[in-house]
């Protein structure tokens, strides 16, 4: 990143252990803010901004807020970045009247938000400035640069809710200003997926945020945005404002961040699978991350990574009910061999790579994920034995090339119709007998593929029609079982009590 300022010009004296919470040689404390991220539904429209701010006001400690684009808005920005891009699509949306629509949304919430023109007059400003660009940008097309010119357009939806946030914590009685993502989330030039500069936004993270927390401000932050070594903006794929709170959160050593939803926390199964599902009130780190990566979409699965690299606190919580706990997801959880939930994931598709006989043992497996990787086609789960393999990829990966490529030195077969379904717990490789009880519990539901590769989960390919049923009876027997005996177990002891007195 040659083009940046040298870290040392831009805050040569921040350090994270500067800004720890420890006694300053003037006996005062200096106490880290928390990080709040907010997005999609939990800022969609005038009453859930509102409802933001009334959170962020009652929060006991200083606040750092994330925000990224309401509900809906980042699928109609991308639908006019592919229609910009893939030509000859006669269906394509009609611009003009997406981003006049949007407009109006905006201003909408705007206008509900704060009373009397004056104090609207600024931001309607910026909102008309940012769909201006915005319109600018899709008349001068993408040219060669469709990467850049997507993230520029992707980007609007956090820039306009940004200014809106801040004005309704102004109404709510919280000082508050916007601190531009692309000033301190540095990445490289990898535009839709771009990859954080950890080390710029270590540094720079803590210089622009703290004075700003000093003066008695929110600083108020979009989420998903960053930029790129010429200053161009990036975005960290979709899903990323979680990214962009537990960057934020691990670079300032804040002591927890709290992803804002429209669920209670992570629950113990897909509620609309499993009535009987429960939220968990804390996960680990690692027990996350399965969650993340296998159905569980609560938290974005580089986030949940980078809980675990920041060792950093994590709750997740209802903005439509704050006062509920949520799900605490640390690093400390007990070491107790116990079941967490059951997460499945659909639109999968199981690829199985033989090895033609004439083809040597020895770098097959090589072969087969030098492919892979040629190609960029991301593996969730895989089995191996001597000369062939299984791994799942998602179905809407293009697999034409990788089949035609592996087809050269193997026997290649492809499952569409399948899903995976994942327990996930602690001490599955190490309690004896855990996994006794999930096979169980699997029963005579056909098994395609088997994965245990770390002692947090185990996770089995089946029919995608078979998948719910399993979700449901391992549920019931290695989660909703187990609690109902917990919960009967004071009971009893109080009868054992009572019949030892008489």
């Amino acid at each position: 990143m040659t083009d940046r300022p040298l870290l040392t010009e831009v805050c040569a004296t921040t350090e994270p252990g500067d800004l720890e919470d420890n006694g300053s040689a003037n006996e005062v404390t200096v106490a880290m803010p928390r990080v709040h991220k907010f997005g999609g539904t939990s800022v969609d429209g005038s009453e859930r901004l509102k409802a933001l701010a009334a959170i962020i006001r009652d929060q006991d400690d200083r606040s750092v807020v994330v925000v990224s684009a309401m509900a809906g808005v980042s699928n109609e920005l991308s639908g006019l970045v592919d229609a910009a891009t893939i030509k000859g699509d006669a269906a394509s949306p009609d611009p003009s009247a997406i981003l006049a629509a949007l407009r109006q949304r905006h201003l909408d919430a705007l206008y509900e938000i704060v009373e009397g023109e004056a104090g609207r007059a600024s931001v309607a400003a910026r909102i008309d400035e940012i769909f201006d660009s915005a319109i600018q940008l899709l008349n001068e097309g993408p040219g060669r640069e469709a990467g850049r010119f997507g993230d520029q357009l992707m980007a609007i939806g956090e820039d306009l809710v940004v200014e809106l946030t801040v004005v309704a914590l102004r109404a709510e009685g919280v000082p508050a200003a916007v601190l531009d993502a692309r000033e301190i989330v540095w990445t490289n030039s990898d535009f839709g997926a771009a990859v954080p500069d950890f080390e710029s936004i270590r540094k720079l993270v803590p210089s622009s945020i703290l004075p700003l927390v000093e003066e008695g401000l929110v600083p108020v932050v979009q989420g998903f945005i960053g930029s790129e070594p010429g200053g161009t903006t990036t975005t960290l794929g979709r899903g990323g404002s979680d990214f962009t709170a537990t960057l934020l959160a691990a670079a300032l050593g804040s002591p927890e961040v709290v992803l804002w939803t429209d669920v209670d926390g992570i629950h113990s199964a897909d509620p609309g699978l499993v009535g009987e599902s429960r939220v968990v009130s804390d996960v680990g780190s690692e027990e996350a991350v399965e969650l993340s990566y296998f159905g569980a979409r609560v938290v974005h699965p580089a986030a949940a990574k980078h809980v675990i690299a920041s060792d950093l606190p994590l709750r997740v919580k209802n903005s439509f009910a704050p006062e509920r706990p949520g799900t605490l997801i640390h690093s400390d959880r007990g070491a107790a061999a116990a079941f967490a939930a059951v997460a499945h994931k659909t639109d999968v598709a199981l690829i199985r790579v033989k090895a033609f006989p004439t083809a040597l043992a020895y770098g097959f497996l090589a072969r087969v994920f030098g492919v892979l990787g040629r190609h960029g086609v991301p593996v969730d789960l895989v089995a191996t034995s001597h000369s062939s393999t299984a791994f799942t990829v998602d179905r809407d990966e293009d697999l034409s090339e990788v089949r035609r490529a592996l087809s050269v030195f193997s026997e290649v077969d492809v499952l569409e119709d399948v899903a995976t379904v994942t327990v996930v717990g602690r001490g599955m490789l190490r309690e004896p007998g855990i996994d006794a009880l999930v096979f169980w519990s699997v029963e005579k539901t056909p098994v395609y593929l088997i994965s245990q590769a770390s002692d947090v989960s185990i996770s089995f390919v089946v029919d995608e029609a078979e998948a719910p049923e399993l979700v449901r009876r391992l549920h019931l027997s290695l989660i909703e079982l187990k609690e109902r005996a917990r919960e009967e177990e004071p009971s009893k002891e109080v009868a054992a009590s009572k019949q030892g007195d008489r």
